[in-house]
Parts: structure tokens; sequence; C-alpha cells
């Protein structure tokens, strides 16, 4: 009865072992948020009825080290006809989630960085996209203003 049980308990470890192997076997990497820049069309509404469209714009990523945070850097933008100088804009402090198939992000109440300052006056607040096979697609509302950007492979 005694030699039972050590065989008994011997075959539930080795079972204990290999199921264990085939968990981690059969998981799947996530997408790996690298740093990367982006080219696409960023489009503005100028919540008069128009859009305002800047096409070739470059959005550079990076993420932060030791969290689920990343940068976003969008390089010699406008937002408007009416804008004299075009300018470089940084949104900090982005969250993202990777999974098997793409990265989400999200983010609310963002100071963003221009011209060596902040502007509050153009809060971030409903940013939501994605990074998919290489695509970047984001929408926010910069201020007053909703935009979206999406780039191309």
């Amino acid at each position: 009865m005694r030699k039972m049980k050590i065989v008994l308990l011997t075959a539930l470890v080795v079972a204990a072992f290999v199921s264990c192997e085939k968990d981690e076997d059969q998981k799947e990497a996530v997408v790996e948020v690298v740093s990367e820049t982006y080219v696409g069309s960023l489009s503005v509404n100028q919540n008069d009825g128009t859009f305002f469209t800047l096409d070739s714009v470059s959005v550079e990523v990076n993420p932060t080290d030791g969290d689920s945070t990343l940068n976003m850097i969008m390089r010699g933008v406008k937002f408007s006809s009416r804008m004299p100088v075009s300018l470089d804009m940084t949104v900090n402090g982005i969250a993202y989630t990777s999974t098997t198939t793409n990265v989400s992000l999200s983010g609310n109440n963002i100071i963003p960085i221009a011209m060596g300052g902040e502007f509050p006056d153009y809060t971030i607040t409903n940013y939501v996209g994605t990074i998919t096979d290489g695509v970047l697609s984001f929408s926010m509302v910069c201020g007053k203003y909703p935009l979206t950007f999406t780039s191309t492979k």
C-alpha cells in the first residue's frame, strides 16, 4: 500500500511538471512597444464645419522605462492653416496595453509640451489609439479641437 502511494504521488508530480511546461509553451508573445517613427495624415476639426488636414506628419513613439506608458512627439505640425509656424508637440504619459495582436493606447488630461513649455489651454483629453501591424492610429481632443492621425505602413 505504501509503494502504491509513492507511485501515485510520483505520477502526480510528473503530471504537474508536464502541464506547467505546456502552459509556458502555449503562451503567445505580446506585441512589443519599441521606439518608432510613424508617418501619416493628421486631420483637425476646426469646429466650424471644416477640417484642416496635413499629410506626411511624423509621429515618434517612445516607451518609457519602468511602466506601461509612452511619450509621443508630433514633429513639425500645424493644427490650422492660420498657424504661422510649425512646431513639435510632445504628449507624455500615454498608457499602453500590449496584446498578441496590437497595442492599445489611452490617455486623458495630459498637458502637451511645445516650444519649450507647457500648453494647458490645449490639454489632451479622450486620447484613444492602437498600433496594429506597424500602423499607428489615434484620436484625441487637443484643447477644444478633435483630431485624428493615421499612419501608413
